[in-house]
Parts: structure tokens; C-alpha cells; sequence
């Protein structure tokens, strides 16, 4: 039996969004091998975020089916007011299927997706909104050159805005450290790496505006308008991690005529899985303080034993390395399997 009214009844004002949303995946199955230093990368991107663009914006992390201690920690930064919604998954609904719910549900005007390895730079956000501003069709706006064609040469929607007047279709050759970075944070080797310093990237430039803009936008990170992200879902997610179903949101946005772009000058950074002192210097040049890696120190205090070394030294060899990899993969599926 219902005693009263409810208060809220009584013109309760509801949560006003601000305009931009950020929104992280978090998937952290284990704190062990390749995700023993995720849980404190991801603690360096909110610190990173927090720098470049301060307050104004909300934050949403989809915990998707991470291991107990790693979802305690995200109930504890949510505890803290750190996180202002927090989605705990029992289950990985895979990348496809959290841009489901992300997509549907966030109330801003704009949104900003990341992996929960990125790092973010000062002025990432008004380069964004400037290709924005300059290109009012763009539907992917990501704050990195773009190096691969997602589309695989399929996509139309940039062809029909060059027929525009006061519109071109260009070439961009980005600076030599600016695709060493890129190289570096996606751990190419050098044979891999070599094609992306030969050829340029396919841009498009605004001239009224003076604004130019690479054809082309990462899963890893990007800027979408709220109205283009409520089209393009739902997704295929029946994969944790299938290329196939997260390049169906690059489709969906090409087939209703909005862009896939990204910026001239790399304003966020792939962190990936591993802490060195490069990342943690400019860490300490975002956020003004200090940052040292506990977990970091403890490994380089066990990096010199003879066991280490060795089997180091084997994976540096392609045969090995490939058995290595399979071999982990294995063990991996095996450990997470239900």
C-alpha cells in the first residue's frame, strides 16, 4: 500500500544534461598478463580527460563484464562522483553491443566514444568541433589521423560533398612523428609501419572556412552528433570483438550520407596495455602533477631474472613469437571461458 505522495510529483526538476557525453567501455576480465596495468591506464585516461576539457561534460562507463575487482573500483571512482552513470554488465556484450546501449540511451547533444585506453590531449574537443562546424554532415569525428580505410574504398557520402562548391577533394601528408606515434601506439613493427610513411592520407578541405579534415575516423576514439548515433543502432553484436560488426557502424553512418572525419594532428594517443616513462611524463604535462606507476616499478624491480630474460628473448623471434601469441590466446579463452 502506497502511505503519501511521492515528493517528485510535488515539480521535482529533473537532471539537465550538458551538451557533450563521454562514454567508456571498460572490459578488464582479469588484473593478470595483457590487462594487468588496464585498471590503472583507464585511472590515467579519466585523468587526461579531466585536464583537457575540465567539468562540462557527463561521463558514462559501460562496465563490460569486467572481472569482481576491477568492477569494484568502478563502483568506488562511481562512489566518488567520478563517473556520473555507470553500467555494470554481468556479461561482455561485446564492443558492437555496448554502442547499442550507449548510442540509445545518452541524452547529450554530442558524444564522445573511447576505449578505455586512451589518452587525451588539451584542445582535442575544439578541433573536433571545429571539423564539426566546418563539415555539417560529419557523423564520426575522431581526434587522430585517420590511417586505415574502414570502408575499404566503399564509402560515398564524402564524394557527394565534393561536388559542392567551396569544397575539395585533397591529399594530407602528415608529419613523420606524427605516424611514428601512431606506429608506436598500435605496436607496429618496423615492415608494418613503413607503407604509412609513403602514402598520404585522402582528406577534404572546407575553403570558406579554411578548415581541412581527413577522410576517415578510428574505432578507438571518435565524436558523434546524438542524432546521427539514435540511426545507426541497433548493431550486429553477436562477437566480443568482431571487425565485421563494428564496421557496420561505419556503413550505417556512410549510408545516410554523414561523414567519417578526423583531425589534422593526433589529439589523443593510444596508451594500450603497457606504462613507461614516456607515457607518464606527458601525463604529468596534462595534468600538472606527477604520475608514477606502482605496478610499473614493481616490474622493472623482477624484469632482470634469468626465466624473463629468456623467454624474452625467444619472443623476439617471429617463430616463437606467433607460437607465443597462439599459445596465449588459448589460455586465454580457456581461463575466460563460462
Amino acid at each position: 500500500m502506497r502511505v503519501g505522495i511521492n515528493p517528485a510529483k510535488a515539480g521535482l526538476p529533473a537532471y539537465t544534461p550538458k551538451r557533450l557525453g563521454v562514454s567508456l567501455i571498460v572490459y578488464i576480465p582479469v588484473l593478470e598478463g595483457y590487462f594487468q596495468n588496464s585498471l590503472e591506464i583507464f585511472r590515467y585516461q579519466l585523468a587526461s580527460l579531466r585536464a583537457s576539457i575540465g567539468q562540462e561534460f557527463d561521463l558514462l562507463v559501460f562496465n563490460n563484464g569486467s572481472c569482481p575487482e576491477a568492477s569494484a573500483a568502478l563502483e568506488a571512482l562511481y562512489q566518488d562522483g567520478q563517473i556520473d552513470w555507470l553500467i555494470q554488465s554481468a556479461y561482455n556484450l561485446g564492443k558492437a553491443g555496448a554502442w547499442n546501449w550507449i548510442f540509445a540511451a545518452m541524452p547529450n547533444e554530442l558524444i564522445c566514444y573511447a576505449d578505455s585506453d586512451v589518452l587525451f590531449r588539451p584542445g582535442w574537443l575544439e578541433a573536433s568541433l571545429e571539423v564539426l562546424a566546418a563539415f555539417p554532415r560529419a557523423g564520426m569525428i575522431a581526434g587522430q589521423p585517420n590511417f586505415f580505410d574502414v570502408l575499404e574504398g566503399e564509402g560515398t557520402a564524402h564524394l557527394q560533398l565534393a561536388e559542392q562548391d567551396g569544397y575539395s577533394l585533397d591529399e594530407y601528408r602528415p608529419a613523420k612523428e606524427i605516424i611514428a606515434e601512431y606506429c608506436y601506439g598500435i605496436g607496429a613493427s618496423e615492415e608494418t609501419a613503413q607503407p604509412f610513411y609513403q602514402k598520404p592520407l585522402p582528406a577534404i578541405t572546407n575553403h570558406a572556412k579554411k578548415v581541412q579534415a581527413v577522410i576517415g575516423a578510428s574505432h578507438m576514439q571518435f565524436l558523434i552528433p546524438r542524432e546521427v548515433a539514435r540511426q545507426v543502432v541497433p548493431l550486429p553484436a553477436a562477437h566480443a570483438l568482431l571487425r565485421r560488426e563494428t564496421m557496420a557502424l561505419d556503413f550505417k553512418i556512410d549510408q545516410t550520407g554523414y561523414l567519417h572525419l578526423s583531425t589534422l594532428k593526433p589529439y589523443v594517443f593510444h596508451m594500450g596495455n603497457t606504462i613507461n616513462d614516456r607515457l607518464l611524463n606527458e601525463l604529468q604535462s596534462i595534468t600538472g602533477r606527477a604520475m608514477q606507476s606502482e605496478r610499473g616499478k614493481a616490474q622493472k624491480n623482477t624484469a632482470q631474472s634469468g626465466v624473463r630474460r629468456f623467454m624474452a628473448s625467444l619472443a623476439r623471434r617471429p617463430r616463437f613469437n606467433r607460437l607465443f601469441r597462439r599459445l596465449y590466446n588459448l589460455l586465454f579463452q580457456a581461463l575466460n571461458s563460462e
